[in-house]
């Protein structure tokens, strides 16, 4: 009895190629088990004591389903109102601030000069402190009687400033610190893609005659605009959540200047513990994070910028 082996190779290859479509998913499955357990169900849970009256402290208080009651209450809540409102302008400045002088930086940067390289480092040094302990550095400097910052304006003849002690002043403190961190990420960025620009649109710009201001507004910042705009993108998201610095500095205060959200939603949960309520301003959060995402990434032509990148 004869045995033909001619189609043996063929189906060798399909039964690998079939085992090899399922190889990726095998490996990742128990990650992907690990993330739902540990993301999914806390997202899950947190959405149904939205819809309850959970407030341990409160014995006494109904516990149970309540429906969309913290909703309606967070709408009319005056204080979560001024939270968003501080919390959207804190990030508009933040951003602003930190991205002017993260593209002057760059700017300065690009020319190469002896011990720049050096002093480049020195300048990221910021973003890799541990918030509270730019927090806690920062009270210290910001102290009225015995804080640096006071006697270094008082050298050059500048009265004592309150800084964050005084509801004035406070947020403006606060945008100081954040812009000090957090600049020296969106620098690092945004000189990244100042290097890997192509040369010869400056070349031609220079035999054209445009000068330095011309070149940056026409060629420049157009060829940095993907860039610019990924890294604001991911510092608007961080802005919105911050909370560690503030805290240290200021608590939300004084007279509530600084109670960003992060501020409010920690007080709520973690001090009135509210926590059904919380859960549902924590969704709320949630929900005006993506809004104002999706705001960005639509005036900002970021998915067509995704779409043509993806075309080349």
């Amino acid at each position: 009895m004869t045995v033909s082996l001619e189609g043996l190779p063929v189906a060798t290859d399909r039964a690998k190629r079939a085992g090899e479509r399922y190889t990726g998913m095998i490996l990742l499955a128990a990650t992907m088990i690990i993330m739902t357990v540990v993301g999914l169900f806390p997202l899950l849970h947190s959405l149904y004591m939205s819809l309850t009256g959970y407030r341990p402290s409160d014995p006494d208080k109904f516990q149970g389903f309540v429906g969309l009651a913290n909703y309606a209450d967070a709408v009319s809540d005056a204080q979560f109102l001024h939270s968003i409102l501080l919390t959207l302008l804190f990030t508009v400045l933040s951003v602003g601030l930190s991205l002017t002088l993260a593209v002057l930086l760059a700017l300065l940067f690009n020319v190469r000069l002896r011990g720049f390289t050096l002093l480049r480092t020195i300048i990221i040094v910021p973003m890799l402190i541990t918030p509270i302990a730019v927090g806690i550095t920062w009270r210290i400097m910001m102290m009225p009687d015995l804080g640096v910052l006071n006697y270094v304006l008082s050298l050059v003849g500048i009265p004592p400033q309150p800084w964050a002690g005084e509801k004035a002043s406070a947020m403006a403190s606060m945008l100081l610190v954040d812009a000090w961190q957090w600049t020296p990420f969106m620098f690092l960025i945004i000189f990244a893609g100042l290097s890997a620009l192509p040369k010869s649109p400056f070349e031609a710009a220079a035999i054209d005659g445009a000068s330095p201001i011309q070149t940056f507004f026409m060629v420049t910042l157009p060829m940095l605009k993907p860039v610019i705009v990924i890294a604001s993108l991911l510092r608007i998201v961080d802005a919105i959540r911050t909370y560690d610095t503030v805290y240290i500095i200021t608590r939300g205060g004084p007279d509530f200047a600084t109670d960003l959200l992060s501020i409010y939603l920690a007080r709520v949960n973690f001090r009135f513990f509210s926590l059904g309520y919380g859960a549902a301003l924590s969704w709320l959060t949630l929900l005006i994070i993506l809004a104002v995402v999706l705001i960005f990434v639509k005036y900002t032509g970021f998915m067509r910028m995704v779409n043509e990148k993806e075309a080349r």
